[in-house]
């Protein structure tokens, strides 16, 4: 099996539509499958080797579960296990484990994405990593801009969703600006009936034509 390499994206090897699964969290490696699905891939392969394997397995059931939920059920002829040989530091060789997974799209499927309206994307209580593969999903479709919204106690985790794509999976994407950005305040109503106000913020992340 390939070793995870500098061919990156977002921090994770991919190479010719295979998504190499390590050590990161595994919606790091959710947002990759998509990715490739995104960029016109009609199937996707998922390896993993060792304690990775179960991870590898999680991956492949929440990319079909929650981003794209017509993807065909991998069938055992979509799935491979077998054992590889690897050197150890002290220069011996030991047997591990490994597994193979192949995605494949239906004609005609795109991924879901989290709370997108008219190019924006709401932030709520779902990880962050959620709402990146949905910045990241749409910039991939072709949209030049989306606008990130959040109020209350969500306003960190929106900039933190702002930076990651720009920094890790939107190479393209402009710094916002002090013209991008928008705090407000936003009334409420509480479940006694009363209302209440609540801060708010727009982030607008467009790609950057000049590069």
């Amino acid at each position: 099996m390939e070793e995870e390499n500098n061919n990156m994206d977002g921090n994770v090897a991919v190479r010719n539509n295979v998504v190499l699964v390590g050590k990161k969290p595994p919606m790091n490696y959710v947002l990759a499958v998509v990715t490739q699905f995104n960029n016109g891939a009609d199937n996707v392969r998922i390896r993993a080797r060792g304690n990775a394997i179960s991870k590898a397995v999680d991956v492949a059931e929440i990319v079909r579960n929650r981003f794209m939920t017509s993807l065909k059920s991998p069938s055992s002829a979509n799935i491979q296990i077998g054992s590889e040989e690897i050197s150890n530091e002290d220069g011996t060789k030991s047997k591990v484990s490994s597994i193979q997974i192949l995605l494949s799209k239906l004609d005609g499927e795109h991924p879901v994405v989290e709370n997108l309206i008219e190019n924006s994307v709401l932030i709520g209580k779902k990880p962050t990593m959620n709402y990146v593969l949905a910045v990241v999903t749409q910039m991939n479709n072709g949209r030049d801009s989306v606008t990130v919204k959040a109020r209350g106690n969500a306003i960190s985790k929106a900039v933190d969703v702002v930076e990651i794509a720009r920094n890790r999976f939107v190479a393209a994407a402009k710094n916002p600006s002090t013209d991008s950005i928008a705090i407000n305040s936003e009334a409420i109503e509480n479940e006694d009936g009363s209302t209440s106000k609540v801060s708010s913020i727009e982030i607008l992340l467009e790609k950057d034509e000049s590069r």
